[in-house]
């Protein structure tokens, strides 16, 4: 029995087996050296045999019959022969129908496994059909063997020890096939889904924001954020999207539980907000419709905690609503750490018409803004300890200065220092949002020349907001004054009342300066270079500021359109 449950074991690991279980075809090369395994396993059969009174007690029949189970026909009748073969060279009184009762074994199992397309038989099935095929073993003996009254004796002794013996090894062969046969199923259904959870994850990563960054003609943002499920698929959530022009609305949420529901009441959740999401609505206005709507027929009792804030992009006044969520942390420019002011509110799905509230900040240039979930807070060390609010802060701390993919990647990285191997318990989500400020001015003055002053301030303030070096600052300034000076006193000479626009924006290194005026046509590249070889009194009077203008711009251009001069410099920052 112990050889039978090697063979079984070995048996079931080769490639032929492999193919038979996948109903492919058997090569020949495979069919025959399964017929010499059952072969030379029937010749064990035999000589692990019991002599007794000339015949041997064995289990030499087993190795055909399973072969022929197994491998159909030809499978069975070569281990047969094999087997046969050897007890005819042993001789004894039965050595005839015991040989031939072992070809017809393996002839028979592979009948079977014909009749039934090469499924194995059931358990019992196997157990009954050994028990008959060493019955007629036996009554083959009684048949040919002679004289009958020597050889009815052997069989009245040996019949139940080779009955019992027999099918004994095969029900054990036949309950390894089978829970292998379970094995493979169960694993194959298992495969089928990781697939699917495989096709479901990226359908959920397909779903959340993954493009970086996200609004590239925006300079005043930079966003990144990643998701990492806790299983295949999780509930974390988090989006953004521009209302129009100047507003940003972001969220981050987690739903209760895991797995697949969790990230079906996930895909819901974020399709209501940004349904919902309306310029003409505060951040509590659109959590109260949101929660409203996943309040409704909400059988399944899951819940969603949500954050969700409106950024005005020329101003940084962010306006938010907590729905019972993590409260995110204000990463401010000099380095730092606070968390957003408490707002009340209640996780999403729980109670019809919670009155949500409402609260504001003002973001400086260089601020951000660091959403997350609590699978960051309450990232478990392998010893049980979780990283808890205060490291979070720490890890912030040394943010300072970074991009927002720098960032989340170090809070990420600091994240899995901290767990250290541990397994992850839950969803992480980070979002982290850099307001880096107006990256363009835009300005309109009156002909008028004590405005240039005003103009000179708010090209300061812009340069301060944007960390451009001094001298740039006073170049662009003393360009503008020039210029700006010799269009309102010669511009105008009809008098009355014009307007000009000057419009500064920071384009990577380079600053582009454009001016609009309706004054008198005047391009100020066809004017002469001026000669500063001169003496002050020996030079012509004028041209000096179109002189230091070119000089001091590394690029200028100049055009007539729609009745107005419109004149383009650039200023490359180093």
């Amino acid at each position: 029995m112990s050889v039978i449950m090697v063979l079984a074991y070995v048996l079931t690991r080769t490639r032929a087996y492999t193919a038979i279980m996948a109903r492919k075809e058997v090569t020949p090369g495979q069919q025959i050296g399964m017929a010499l395994i059952f072969g030379i396993f029937s010749i064990y059969g035999t000589l692990s045999g019991i002599d007794f009174m000339g015949a041997i007690a064995n289990i030499r029949d087993l190795g055909p019959a399973i072969a022929g189970l197994i491998g159909g026909p030809w499978v069975g009748i070569g281990a047969g022969l094999i087997g046969g073969l050897h007890r005819y060279t042993l001789g004894g009184i039965t050595y005839i129908p015991c040989s031939i009762s072992t070809v017809l074994a393996g002839l028979a199992g592979g009948l079977i496994y014909s009749c039934r397309k090469g499924e194995f038989v059931s358990i019992t099935g196997a157990v009954v059909f050994m028990a008959l095929m060493e019955a007629f073993h036996l009554g083959l003996n009684l048949v040919i063997v002679k004289p009958f009254s020597q050889i009815l004796p052997i069989i009245q002794n040996i019949s139940l020890p080779m009955i019992l013996t027999n099918t004994a090894g095969m029900g054990i062969f036949a309950f390894i096939i089978h829970n292998l046969i379970r094995e493979r199923e169960t694993q194959r259904t298992k495969e089928l889904i990781e697939s699917e959870l495989s096709v479901a994850r990226d359908i959920q990563m397909s779903i959340v924001p993954k493009i970086f960054p996200p609004f590239p003609e925006r300079p005043e943002l930079d966003l990144f954020a990643v998701l990492e499920p806790a299983k295949e698929v999780g509930g974390d959530l988090y989006d953004f999207f521009l209302l129009d022009e100047d507003h940003l609305c972001f969220t981050v949420g987690d739903v209760s539980g895991k797995g697949v529901p969790a990230s079906l009441y996930m895909a819901v959740t974020k399709t209501l907000i940004k349904a919902k999401a309306d310029i003409n609505l505060t951040p509590d206005e659109i959590l109260y419709q949101v929660n409203n709507e996943l309040c409704a027929d909400n059988d399944s009792g899951m819940f969603v905690t949500e954050f969700l804030g409106i950024l005005t992009i020329s101003s940084g006044e962010l306006v938010f609503s907590n729905g019972g969520h993590n409260n995110p942390y204000l990463c401010r420019q000099n380095g730092e750490v606070a968390a957003l002011p408490k707002v009340p509110g209640l996780a999403l799905g729980v109670m019809e018409d919670f009155a949500y509230a409402c609260a504001g900040v003002k973001l400086g240039a260089g601020d951000s803004l660091v959403l997350y979930t609590d699978g960051v807070t309450e990232a478990m060390s392998p010893t049980g300890e979780l990283l808890k609010d205060q490291r979070l802060e720490n890890i912030l701390r040394e943010c300072a200065g970074e991009t927002a993919r720098a960032e989340v990647g170090h809070i990420l990285s600091s994240t899995r220092k901290f767990m250290n191997g541990a397994s992850q318990s839950d969803d992480i989500t980070i979002l982290v949002i850099k307001y880096l400020g107006p990256k363009q001015l835009a300005c309109r003055l009156k002909n008028k020349l004590e405005e240039i002053e005003d103009l000179a301030r708010a090209v300061e303030n812009f340069a301060a907001a944007n960390n451009l070096p001094e001298q740039a600052v006073f170049q662009v300034n003393l360009c503008l004054d020039e210029l700006l000076t010799n269009t309102i006193s010669y511009g105008f000479p009809g008098g009355g009342e014009h307007e000009i626009a000057v419009g500064i924006t920071l384009q990577g290194g380079t600053l582009v300066i454009t001016t609009r005026d309706d004054g008198l046509a005047f391009n100020p590249l066809e004017q002469a270079e001026a000669d500063i070889s001169q003496s002050i009194e020996e030079r012509p009077v004028g041209g000096l500021g179109i002189h230091l203008v070119r000089n001091m711009m590394d690029e200028i251009e100049y055009r007539r359109e729609s009745g107005q001069n419109v004149l383009i410099m650039k200023k490359l920052i180093k």
